[in-house]
Order: C-alpha cells, then structure tokens, then sequence
C-alpha cells in the first residue's frame, strides 16, 4: 500500500503541474466482483459526476487476450490514467474516418511506463464518458 502510494505520488509529480489538471485527469480504477460462476474477476472504471448523478463507465480491452496487459499495468497501482486520442483511417476508396483511442498508462516506481489499449465496454458508457468529459471541461485531444 505504502509504495503504491510513492508510485501515485511521482506520477503526479511527473503529470500534473497544479490541482486543476489534476482536476481535469481521468482515472481507470480496478476493483475485484464475484461472478455468477462465484470466481472473482476484475472490472475497470471511470467515476464521476453528471449533473449531480454518480456515474460510471466501464471499460474493457480492445480483445479478448487484453486482459493480461491490463493486469500488468494495473499491478503498479488500483488506478491508471486514462488517455485518449484521435486518430484516422482511410478506406479502400479514400474516405477518411476519424475515431477516439483509449488506453490505460502507469508509471511503476523506476519510470518505467505501462500502457494497454481499452475500449468503453458498451454505447452507453461512451454516452456517460463524454458527458463526464464535458462536465469536467477536458479537451479530449
């Protein structure tokens, strides 16, 4: 517990110039849920406020073998960063699409970083997530 809290302490020594970007930073947490088959499994989480409402957005990994990458980048600490980013793609007939990318990142105790690509688990979490984004005033860029 003592070097997780070192570990959240640099990162935000290294990421966060003053208490509104840190205000302005969102965070992917990990937490342990039963299933139905009674084995513990992991969810991943963005928490936050919509006008007055607590709400989450679940996130998962882009494929099904993500989940050990993600386990590595959450074996530093309970929480990540969460970063977004824009991105292109042309098809075979030269249209251009523009999509958002999403990955958790850590940085362990020696500066190493830990990242994995992750995606909000259904529409309605990308609906809760840019709400968030929009409440929060982040530029998702």
């Amino acid at each position: 517990m003592e070097k997780e809290t070192k570990v959240i302490e640099q990162i935000r020594e290294k990421k966060i110039e003053n208490k509104e970007e840190e205000n302005k930073t969102l965070f992917v947490e990990r937490e342990k849920f039963v299933g139905k088959d009674e084995k513990e499994y992991w969810s991943y989480a963005v928490k936050g406020k919509v006008r007055g409402r607590d709400v989450k957005v679940d996130f998962a990994p882009k494929d099904k073998g993500g989940y050990e990458p993600l386990d590595i980048v959450f074996d530093v600490q309970p929480r990540a960063e969460l970063v977004m980013g824009e991105e292109t793609m042309k098809d075979k007939d030269g249209n251009i699409t523009k999509y958002t990318t999403y990955k958790v990142k850590t940085i362990d105790e020696n500066g190493v970083v830990y990242e994995c690509g992750v995606k909000p688990a259904r529409d309605s979490d990308k609906a809760l997530l840019f709400m968030l984004i929009n409440t929060m005033g982040i530029d998702k860029k």
